[in-house]
């Protein structure tokens, strides 16, 4: 329900911009702007996590620019695992 509400305020937003799309349209555009994790293995059995948004496409930035959300979604988190037990 709130994902419902959610983009109709969306399409509604965009439509008093004069901006004439689908619901569809706005979902297959903000689909690809992701958050990815890297995981990178180091010596002593650890890992180093890295949390980040991927760089936003230009249709993206012109959707979040029209919907005044900021296009910096994250900041990179960075995680490291401890080394697991060997008993």
């Amino acid at each position: 329900m709130l994902a419902y509400h959610l983009l109709a305020a969306i399409e509604q937003t965009l439509l008093d911009q004069s901006v004439h799309t689908s619901r569809t349209s706005v979902r297959n555009t903000l689909k690809t702007h992701q958050i990815c994790t890297i995981v990178l293995p180091t010596k002593g059995d650890r890992c180093l996590r890295i949390r980040k948004a991927a760089t936003p496409d230009p249709d993206v930035k012109d959707l979040y620019r029209r919907l005044v959300i900021a296009p910096h979604i994250i900041n990179p988190v960075q995680t490291w695992s401890e080394p697991r037990n060997s008993d």
